[in-house]
């Protein structure tokens, strides 16, 4: 167990000074080269480091496995090839770390969980006609098949999306005209059609796990105004200079009417997050995409996914193997002609 334990945590910090590396390396590029690129893309480009951070645990079994698996039988004796693991002080913090990661899973969702039920239970059904046909017909222009109900909060002070299975669009009673409307209610739709709150889940269980990590912080943060930026894009797609500035005029006048309220975890809220930078990008052209950015995709996969420490150590682990092995075959070859010239001399 204690054993188990040391892996776990020695991947972990391996893959963190990998990804660490990687976040670093991506926020350079983004400030100096794929700021040229779509909002999309450079949005889920962070999946890349995202995933690699969550797949430390599977990386982990399969170098367990490998360790176990790597003795060499000499005769009816079985050596094990693997690295001394007994660190006293390498184990107390892999479980300082475990019980930390614990309580902050736990404390995160009873406080998320508190909150759902807080503003599911106080929302209201909307009976205006005018808001649920525009809903309706939205729903029906971006081809939305989920179930999201539309309900009025009091709650909240800023419109908001939340739940990845059980999914609400809460309206706050504001003064919006019909065209505000219209804009606020399909950006918050836009957020469940790119599967934004379920990748808020899986950035929160990196910053969970990683708890420890600054760097990871700055990525959740930077994630959270790509995911605005990307959905102002898609929002906006094809559509008219008046259009993207009636949109920008309803984004102003929901973040005033808010106060730049935010509720935290797990929702999307049409709230203020880097509001120069998003009105600079409401009036620009959408980036440039194609098969340099497929290139870039594919570099930055082989620098986060590419582990040199565990391929070296495993090729460490090989050749003392082969060693082992050969050294054993010339012990038993000596041995064999000691014993034959014992046998020699007798006769």
């Amino acid at each position: 167990m204690n054993n188990c334990m040391i892996y776990v945590f020695e991947n972990l910090i391996q893959t963190t000074i990998i990804c660490s590396l990687g976040i670093c390396l991506l926020l350079f590029l983004k400030r100096y080269l794929f700021k040229n690129f779509s909002k999309r893309f450079n949005y889920y480009i962070w999946l890349i480091i995202v995933f690699r951070m969550l797949l430390f645990l599977f990386n982990y079994t399969v170098t367990y496995e490998i360790k176990k698996s790597k003795r060499v039988r000499v005769g009816n004796n079985i050596t094990q090839i693997d690295i001394p693991t007994d660190n006293n002080l390498m184990l107390y913090v892999a479980y300082l770390w475990l019980f930390v990661t614990i309580v902050i899973a736990v404390y995160t969702f009873i406080k998320y969980t508190r909150f759902k039920n807080l503003v599911v239970d106080v929302s209201y059904d909307i009976d205006d006609n005018d808001v649920n046909c525009i809903y309706k017909n939205l729903l029906e222009e971006l081809n939305i098949k989920k179930k999201i109900e539309l309900r009025g909060s009091d709650e909240l002070i800023s419109p908001a999306g939340m739940g990845l299975f059980k999914s609400y669009i809460f309206l706050p009673d504001y003064p919006y005209s019909k065209d505000e409307l219209t804009w606020i209610l399909k950006h918050e739709l836009m957020h469940f059609r790119n599967k934004d709150i379920l990748i808020k889940l899986l950035v929160l269980s990196v910053k969970i796990i990683y708890w420890f990590n600054p760097l990871v912080y700055i990525m959740s943060n930077r994630v959270n105004l790509d995911c605005e930026l990307c959905c102002d894009e898609s929002v906006l797609t094809e559509r008219s200079l008046r259009d993207k500035k009636e949109y920008a005029l309803a984004l102003i006048k929901s973040i005033k009417l808010s106060k730049n309220y935010q509720s935290g975890i797990l929702t999307t809220e049409f709230n203020k997050t880097s509001l120069e930078i998003r009105l600079d990008s409401i009036v620009k052209n959408k980036g440039r995409s194609g098969i340099l950015m497929l290139l870039i995709l594919i570099c930055i996969s082989l620098i986060t996914y590419f582990n040199l420490e565990q391929i070296s150590f495993d090729n460490s682990n090989s050749l003392r193997t082969i060693g082992i092995l050969n050294n054993t075959r010339a012990d038993l070859k000596s041995d064999n002609i000691l014993s034959r010239k014992v046998i020699y001399s007798e006769h």
